[in-house]
């Protein structure tokens, strides 16, 4: 399994940071998770294309984790070379209606032709893809928000996505060996619905993960200052990600 951290980054522009979205290729299959604004030139720098996508996941609707949906099934549309691998996204409730509003804004040019685009709307669900199991959890973000955990060949990847701190983000990330937290605020100035160090931390230690990666960290949260938050709770290997960042799990 390979995961590649596309974008890193928050909502607050960054130099060289994209926004939120992490390609995983597991059983042969290409799988994205999340679609925030700089996700389709980063896929093109490691070598994949919109039209090789099988999957998408999406944790929740919020701009730096899905806007690049609209440039996204604007390029499906085009020929030479045209799409037509069908296509199933996922997401939590709400999923179908954002579509339809996005379609209507941009007067239907966002809508599937040659090939089929299947929604899919859930909440704690599992899913089978080729010989991969995605499993979806709820997470407390406000508005409907997933984590997702990717298993495959006896090794497993957990994104929490945008969450707060809680019991079921450490359920997600049980035994992990790749527990990809979110961190967009400083243990200094909390956020409500989002992590500071010291919560991923916190739940690192309570999943028993082997590696915990932090990614979407705002400008305020510096590293040697998460490091030592982190390290309050958490001894494991740690990485501060950045963009295309690679993990290889054999």
């Amino acid at each position: 399994m390979r995961v590649i951290l596309l974008g890193t980054g928050t909502a607050w522009p960054v130099r060289g940071q994209a926004c939120a979205g992490i390609y995983v290729e597991a059983a042969g299959r290409h799988l994205l998770f999340d679609a925030g604004p700089g996700t389709l030139q980063r896929l093109l720098a490691i070598g994949v294309t919109h039209r090789d996508l099988d999957r998408m996941f999406l944790t929740h609707f919020h701009p730096d984790h899905c806007a690049e949906l609209i440039p996204l099934l604007f390029a499906m549309r085009l020929p030479n070379p045209a799409r037509t691998k069908p296509l199933t996204i996922t997401g939590p409730s709400g999923l179908r209606r954002v579509f339809r509003q996005l379609n209507a804004a941009f007067s239907g040019w966002l809508a599937p032709r040659g090939y089929r685009l299947t929604w899919r709307e859930v909440g704690d669900a599992s899913q089978r893809i080729g010989g991969c199991t995605v499993r979806s959890m709820k997470v407390p973000h406000g508005p409907p928000a997933l984590g997702f955990r990717v298993e495959y060949a006896g090794k497993v990847v957990v994104y929490s996505g945008d969450t707060s701190e809680g019991p079921r983000v450490a359920e997600l990330g049980r035994g992990a060996d790749l527990l990809i937290l979110e961190c967009s605020a400083p243990d200094a100035h909390p956020v409500s619905g989002h992590l500071t160090p010291s919560a991923c931390g916190r739940i690192a230690a309570a999943a028993g993960c082997r590696r915990l990666v932090l990614t979407h960290r705002a400008p305020s949260v510096r590293e040697a200052q998460a490091r030592r938050g982190v390290r309050r709770f958490y001894r494991g290997p740690l990485t501060f990600a950045r963009d295309l960042h690679a993990f290889q799990l054999p």
